[in-house]
């Protein structure tokens, strides 16, 4: 049985029109990763194997299942991936992988009932596994059960297939998932997302399958290999091909090399990538790569550590900054204008928007939408609780007319993720520093006191955001009559709103650095006092700080930072005095350089967004 794969990268016709509209509220992130899970070897195995979409590699990370499991079905959020049910000891566990940091973990809310052979597909919201098989089968079960993403508690919406079901395969599209095939069956069904009805459409496989694989691209889903039971009768290497626009099904007729079944998929933008599966006499590690444009089928020749079938797959690890494909422009909040920072070319100039309240040393968050920059100073000084809004599609900048709860502030830092916006921290008139935490919800700008608070009152620390956590780095804390600078390393669950103390971001105590990052890995670069030049890299995998040596080429501190798909760029700063430099660092080799660019006007405190 091979589980269904809830693809990331389907697009439907209200986000095409959302491309002509720039609204690109809803528009989805790609994966970056798949990952199959456990599986027949033979024998049982418990292995968790990696494939990195941009390189097409495959490695073992080494978190693997907490025990030998196959005949799972597997879905997936864009934070997570969830395997659930299988055997040989039948289970009912849903056991989590958190695709930031590729930890596995068994949260605890399982399925009703132990079962193996089930299948699984997705929505945004929901997971829903379907169908399987019980101990001493028959007979086989018709439930569906839904996983709620958002606080991932399992219950039964009791829509379920008329009859019990087992070795289906599945896959979604945007707005309906489907059921294909299993024992002596060949009809599709159809669950609609909306309403959570189930469905037989009536447009089904040209014959009878099991054990196949589904995976989706924007337009089309794919149900590969399988077999007709009795297993006598031939396996097959038959790709199928369901339009999600009529939902007609046909044969294209580019199939996999060799008859397979038991196999698994996962996929990216651009491919399907389907791993392993029987193919008699013998199991076998194979990849082969379904390209979405034209349909056709090779084998990369990056396989499998070892011969599998019976695994389930999950694509994850997206960005949370990524969203309409590549970043194009980076935009620099500074006290009375706007800087449009293109990322391709690196060059950049003043655009016609205006900063509307004149501040400086603001925190800042964005989404897919909007760049949002949160209070400040104002000349004066004056501090000011004021979010200015900056709109993506049109350039401009107005106040939101929302403030950040409480007292005025300055220097807050900010992380965020698909749905909120965190300020955290900052600073109050007369020097006080503060620990709050402050959400935005993204979908209608609603500012909200969580009523949670950073371990530590500070300001100037920088930070990271993923799917899942947010990252403090160090930061300053005015305790009259001195200063204390601290090094501390804090993390924000995005799941349950806590903080937690992981660690030290360095030795040299330390503020004013700046932050950049891409999908893996972030760097805290520079900072003061004195001024420095140096790099630190934080994985997010392992949550630990090196100094890979490569430091900036010239030292600075209160610089604005931006981040492309491959790069990041430390902007102005001081180094003591403002400056227009451009830095560069280099996300695949970690090698900073001095820009040939600079900006137009020099900079210090300054905030940056990225599109």
């Amino acid at each position: 049985m091979t589980s269904g794969v809830f693809s990331l990268s389907k697009v439907s016709k209200k986000q095409v029109e959302n491309v002509d509209n720039n609204n690109f509220e809803s528009w989805p992130e790609g994966a970056t990763r798949g990952y199959y899970g456990g599986g027949f070897s033979p024998p049982y195995i418990n292995t968790i194997t990696r494939l990195d979409f941009v390189n097409e590699t495959v490695s073992d990370p080494g978190n693997n299942l907490p025990s030998a499991r196959s005949l799972m079905g597997a879905t997936s959020s864009s934070s997570y991936g969830y395997f659930g049910g299988g055997s040989p000891t039948y289970t009912n566990t849903i056991t989590r992988l958190d695709f930031t940091n590729e930890i596995v973990s068994d949260p605890g809310n399982n399925l009703p009932t132990a079962t193996t052979n089930l299948a699984a597909t997705s929505s945004s919201s929901y997971g829903y596994f379907g169908g399987g098989d019980l101990p001493g089968t028959p007979p086989s079960l018709n439930t569906i059960t839904r996983l709620d993403f958002s606080n991932e508690t399992v219950s039964d919406p009791g829509n379920n297939f008329p009859t019990g079901i087992t070795l289906l395969g599945s896959l979604s599209s945007n707005s309906y998932g489907y059921y294909a095939g299993g024992t002596s069956s060949c009809v599709i069904w159809r669950l609609d997302f909306s309403n959570e009805t189930l469905s037989d459409p009536g447009n089904n496989l040209p014959t009878e399958r099991s054990k196949s694989s589904g995976t989706s691209s924007n337009s089309y889903g794919y149900f590969g290999g399988g077999y007709t039971p009795p297993v006598s009768p031939p396996i097959t290497c038959t790709i199928t091909r369901l339009d999600f626009s009529n939902e007609t099904v046909s044969d294209p007729g580019n199939n996999f090399p060799t008859i397979r079944s038991g196999l698994s998929a996962t996929s990216s933008d651009s491919y399907s990538y389907f791993g392993g599966g029987y193919s008699p006499p013998f199991n076998i590690n194979t990849i082969t790569r379904l390209d979405f444009t034209n349909e056709t089928i090779s084998d990369p020749g990056n396989n499998l550590p070892t011969t599998r079938s019976n695994m389930a797959a999950v694509s994850g690890g997206a960005s949370v900054y990524r969203a309409k494909g590549y970043k194009t422009y980076g935009y620099i909040h500074t006290k009375t204008s706007y800087i449009r920072f293109d990322l391709s070319s690196e060059s950049s100039q003043f655009i016609t928007a205006s900063n509307p309240t004149g501040a400086t040393w603001c925190g800042f968050v964005f989404n897919n939408n909007y760049g949002y920059f949160t209070g400040g100073l104002t000349p004066g000084p004056s501090t000011i609780s004021t979010i200015v809004r900056f709109d993506f599609s049109n350039e401009t900048a107005t106040d939101s007319q929302k403030r950040l709860l409480g007292i005025a502030s300055f220097s807050s830092q900010n992380v965020m993720n698909n749905n909120y916006g965190y300020f955290c921290g900052g600073q109050y008139p007369g020097s006080q520093e503060y620990s709050d935490i402050t959400r935005m919800d993204f979908s209608n700008e609603v500012i909200t006191d969580t009523g949670k608070n950073l371990p530590f009152k500070g300001r100037y620390r920088q930070n990271f955001s993923t799917n899942s956590y947010g990252y403090f780095m160090g930061g300053y804390y005015y305790d009259a009559p001195g200063d204390d600078w601290f090094t501390t390393m804090t993390r924000l669950d995005f799941v349950s709103e806590t903080t937690s103390v992981i660690g030290t971001v360095s030795p040299t105590t330390c503020d004013g650095r700046a932050a950049v990052q891409n999908n893996s890995e972030g760097y805290i670069c520079g900072g003061s006092f004195p001024y420095i030049n140096t790099v630190y890299k934080f994985p997010f995998s392992t949550e630990t700080v090196s100094n890979p040596a490569n430091n900036l080429p010239v030292n600075t501190s209160s610089s604005a930072s931006l981040s492309s798909d491959y790069y990041g760029y430390i902007v102005g700063g001081s180094t003591p005095t403002a400056s227009s430099n451009i830095l560069r660092l280099n996300f695949s080799t970690g090698v900073t350089t001095n820009s040939a660019n600079k900006v137009p006007v020099t900079i210090s405190n300054d905030a940056g967004v990225t599109n």
